[in-house]
């Protein structure tokens, strides 16, 4: 432990503009998760973590956390522990595989420097392909702005449910749901669908007495 600690050293090397990069750096990892080369305003934050790896280091070790990096995708990922971990509900779930899916074929096509963009109505109809139900307006516009609010997506329009608008796809996506993962969510997708049918065609009895739900 004494020995990642060494590294804090480094900061007292630091000059004033390079103390603020270090300052913001740490505050977006620490409030929304990832830093990501592409995007303008984390451009100059992204090449300032990468070459001060061993002072990050040292700094998150102190708070028994640390970064991931990936310089292929161009992602800074802060990793913490468990109670800094994000759970996402069923829909959510099923939007952030929809996105990743998407992110993977959508990435072949385009530049290192590019981010991926989709339509609305494209990620409603993987949505709905992949879920075998079609998500209400309401709740498409709540789960979007979610996986937005964790930098995993952009969403480039003023209204999240319009079927035209766009949806940028960042690399935070590929981390944060690797390919192993990805076999996992489909694997316990279908068996939750499994389960569902199975309850819809030998549907639980009510107790003698009782009439069924929706019964008088």
């Amino acid at each position: 432990m004494m020995q990642d600690l060494e590294g804090l050293n480094l900061i007292t090397e630091l000059t004033e503009a390079d103390f603020d990069l270090f300052r913001a750096a740490v505050k977006t990892l620490l409030t929304r998760t990832f830093i990501i080369r592409g995007i303008d305003r984390e451009e100059e934050l992204y090449h300032f973590t990468i070459r001060n790896g061993s002072l990050f280091d040292a700094w998150f070790s102190c708070m028994d956390a640390g970064l991931i990096r990936d310089e292929g995708l161009g992602v800074i990922c802060f990793r913490g522990g468990g109670d800094t971990r994000i759970r996402l509900g069923k829909e959510e779930t099923c939007a952030l595989l929809t996105a990743r899916l998407l992110y993977e074929e959508k990435r072949v096509e385009l530049s290192l420097t590019t981010f991926p963009a989709i339509t609305v109505f494209d990620f409603v109809q993987r949505y709905n392909v992949l879920v075998g139900d079609e998500i209400r307006k309401t709740r498409l516009v709540e789960v979007l702005r979610r996986l937005q609010s964790h930098k995993l997506i952009e969403i480039d329009s003023r209204d999240p449910s319009d079927a035209e608008g766009m949806i940028i796809l960042y690399p935070s996506l590929a981390m944060s749901v690797d390919r192993d993962s990805i076999d996992e969510l489909l694997r316990s997708l279908s068996r939750r669908e499994k389960t569902e049918d199975d309850a819809a065609e030998y549907p639980p009895q009510p107790p003698e007495g009782e009439a069924p739900e929706g019964e008088l």
